[in-house]
């Protein structure tokens, strides 16, 4: 199996490689993309790979090429992607995203494993990955997937810590503060909800441990030979849920059956809808690239 993971210098590959390789004990191979200012950075993290001395492990290259790196890649995990700088508004942000997503998904569609399966991490990640799409002009709508693991775990979390385990725990819509955990009190809500900005609070940097354990999560899950139920982000076409087509939007999901239809009460309903017209305004701030030139 190769993997392919871009924004790979960064903290969460450095908490995500080794996962990997311990989830994971198949023939592996992996491709190290970043910027052409962290291949110092990536060369160092190449040597502490070669240093685990995973039999498993048949190869590890590094560089900044992604037509070259995600050659036949059975696997692509997209963690880069511009932060928000001083400054900078979430508009910038999400056309500055676009602009790459779109680049890399006409490079995906046309290097990678025909089969490949795509994860995007980087924020904004449902709209990253509607632009990662349409950049490979649709060809891979139905392999590429937005990480909402995160988010159903911190509600697992939140929910067995509170009230015991519960055994089917799904979240809807885009990985912001419009979220919606299915049957969750609203205590809960409001701790997924803001998990992610009380972690950077503390910690004065995003979710990095357990971002990389989401992202092993949902692999091991999207790959099993059986099947597997879990929230993803996926491309929106014929959703039974009434949810525009051209979104990817977080619905609870099979491996083998696709989008689960689940009942609703109305007022998850009207969340739905909320977290439904975030993204179809991120869409469209994100498609101004594409009129831009």
């Amino acid at each position: 199996m190769k993997i392919a993971i871009t924004g790979a210098a960064g903290q969460i590959g450095y908490a995500l490689i080794p996962l990997l390789l311990e989830r994971f004990k198949v023939p592996m191979e992996l491709s190290l993309v970043d910027l052409p200012d962290k291949l110092t950075q990536l060369r160092g993290l190449e040597m502490e790979i070669e240093d685990f001395c995973y039999p498993h492990l048949k190869k590890v290259e590094s560089g900044s090429d992604e037509a070259t790196l995600f050659q036949g890649a059975d696997v692509v995990i997209f963690l880069g992607a511009k932060p928000r700088g001083p400054g900078m508004e979430r508009n910038d942000l999400i056309t500055v995203n676009a602009a790459t997503f779109l680049r890399q998904g006409k490079i995906l569609a046309e290097t990678a494993n025909p089969h490949v399966k795509a994860l995007v991490v980087g924020n904004p990640a449902n709209t990253n990955a509607l632009m990662l799409i349409r950049g490979g002009n649709y060809k891979l709508k139905n392999q590429i997937q937005a990480l909402m693991r995160l988010d159903q775990n911190r509600a697992k979390s939140a929910m067995e810590l509170s009230f015991g385990p519960r055994k089917e725990i799904y979240v809807f819509g885009n990985h912001s503060p419009t979220i919606l955990v299915h049957q969750a009190l609203p205590e809960v809500l409001e701790f997924v909800r803001k998990r992610g900005a009380e972690v950077i609070k503390a910690r004065g940097v995003s979710s990095q441990a357990s971002a990389a354990k989401a992202i092993v999560d949902h692999l091991e899950d999207w790959i099993s030979k059986e099947e597997r139920t879990y929230s993803a982000a996926i491309y929106s076409e014929k959703n039974p849920y009434g949810i525009d087509e051209d979104l990817v939007f977080s619905f609870p999901f099979s491996n083998k059956k696709g989008i689960l239809k689940l009942p609703l009460s109305q007022e998850e309903k009207q969340m739905l809808q909320i977290t439904e017209d975030e993204m179809k305004k991120e869409r469209q701030i994100a498609c101004t690239i594409l009129f831009s030139n």
